[in-house]
């Protein structure tokens, strides 16, 4: 089986091959690669798929937020990281808003550097099957019938730290990232509530009226949720209906995307963080 592939990009060739050769010294199997900038890692990433992308932060051509942000709207599974020699607060919050796994500052302990890594690739291992072809395939489907019965301009599946996994119909000018990054950062205290009220289960709608879009979010157990769209040019949302249909939904989409049996009475996993 190949290994995991790791993507270094640093302008600096020196710091791009010793990282490479110390992730490979660690026996772990990886498939490292080197590139000098921004624009080499996206035709590099256009030919295969990587699980990590380490990127510096000032290159010529496109910057390392510039890459983190790409890489995001690209390949969302894929993991980063962000060193630096020139880190500041807005660089590591801007580097937390796109996701990144970790951030380092040069000079870093190269232990906890290839630490990180080793965690950052062995926690994809237990979201692996989420995103396997047969898997991604049949949430697809299950997400387009589902934008079909409400009559959604566009679906978006995320997990809860924002990652997109799965985007239907269509998004015209709004940034699917983006807005899923928003939306996930409403969940947690609707979990706590439900862990105050002492309830095991729990399904949460949320609902944003605007001028132009109509904007629902639903947690799928608590690893996941969704995020609905409507065009109110095309027509207000009926939101009985989103409701219902959503949460049909929802009950299929918890058997496509857990590994284990549902309860037997139906109900929604526990609640809590994502571990």
């Amino acid at each position: 089986m190949p290994g995991k592939r790791i993507l270094i990009v640093d302008d600096e060739t020196k710091v791009g091959f010793f990282l490479k050769e110390t992730l490979e010294s660690l026996g772990r199997g990886y498939a490292v690669s080197h590139v000098n900038s921004g624009e080499e890692a996206l035709d590099e990433m256009s030919r295969q798929p990587y699980e990590l992308v380490v990127t510096d932060l000032r290159m010529p051509g496109i910057s390392g937020i510039d890459l983190l942000h790409r890489v995001h709207e690209l390949s969302p599974e894929t993991r980063t990281i962000l060193i630096t020699a020139y880190g500041n607060d807005e660089v590591e919050n801007e580097s937390r808003r796109l996701n990144a796994a970790r951030y380092f500052t040069k000079p870093f302990p190269i232990d906890e550097f290839t630490a990180a890594v080793q965690d950052v690739l062995d926690s994809q291992t237990t979201d692996a099957p989420l995103l396997s072809r047969e898997r991604l395939e049949r949430i697809t489907q299950r997400l387009s019938d589902l934008r079909f019965e409400v009559g959604a301009q566009c679906i978006l599946l995320a997990d809860m730290d924002g990652r997109l996994l799965a985007e239907i119909g269509l998004t015209d000018s709004l940034s699917p990232v983006e807005l899923t990054e928003l939306m996930s950062g409403g969940f947690d205290r609707l979990f706590r509530v439900a862990r105050h009220l002492h309830e095991g289960h729990a399904f949460n709608l949320t609902y944003h009226e605007g001028v132009r879009y109509d904007i629902y979010a639903a947690n799928v157990g608590d690893r996941l949720f969704l995020t609905l769209v409507f065009d109110r040019r095309q027509g207000a949302s009926r939101i009985g209906m989103v409701w219902l249909y959503t949460k049909r939904a929802i009950q299929d989409l918890l058997e496509l995307v857990s590994p284990s049996p549902r309860p037997a009475n139906g109900g929604f996993p526990r609640t809590g963080p994502l571990r």
